[in-house]
């Protein structure tokens, strides 16, 4: 897997929202990773993310469900998995991981928000020297920005948000 993959599919992500009036894209910037994320409803979303730092790339994908939905505040868990490859001083190889993770998006201004969610993340590496895996905590915090217009629930609560100003 590579960076034109993950361009690939974030381009098929815009494309996606050109066609999908429903729902809603995201851009989101973390530590240290860059995401595209897709709202498809009030409750559920997905997103390709890709994060890179000092020889290493990881490449997810993620499920959501929002399980609360307020006028600030979504409170939301998932599922995600995602491939890794290392290049870093002696050593390369590739690996995958995977996760169950809960969090929740607070937002500032109607499209723009942060995130914030924690995960025990079970990782799996290996290369021509060793073969390692275990459990490890992630936490996960960014800013995102969304477009569109959003589903019609989405418009209903900023309509109100603006009513209430």
């Amino acid at each position: 897997m590579s960076r034109k993959l993950f361009l690939l599919l974030a381009t098929y992500y815009l494309l996606l929202a050109t066609y999908c009036f429903s729902g809603e894209l995201g851009i989101g910037l973390g530590y240290p990773y860059l995401g595209v994320k897709y709202n498809f409803s009030e409750r559920i979303a997905s997103e390709i993310r890709w994060a890179t730092g000092e020889g290493i790339n990881v490449y997810a994908g993620r499920g959501y469900w929002n399980f609360y939905s307020g006028k600030k505040l979504t409170a939301f868990t998932g599922l995600e998995g995602g491939y890794i490859k290392f290049d870093t001083l002696d050593t390369k190889g590739t690996g995958y991981e995977g996760a169950a993770f809960v969090g929740g998006e607070y937002f500032i201004y109607e499209r723009f928000s942060f995130v914030l969610d924690f995960a025990p993340t079970f990782i799996n590496l290996k290369s021509d020297e060793f073969k390692i895996d275990g459990i490890e905590w992630v936490t996960n915090l960014a800013v995102y920005y969304y477009f569109g217009s959003g589903s019609s629930e989405k418009q209903e609560t900023s309509q109100a948000i603006k009513e209430e100003k």
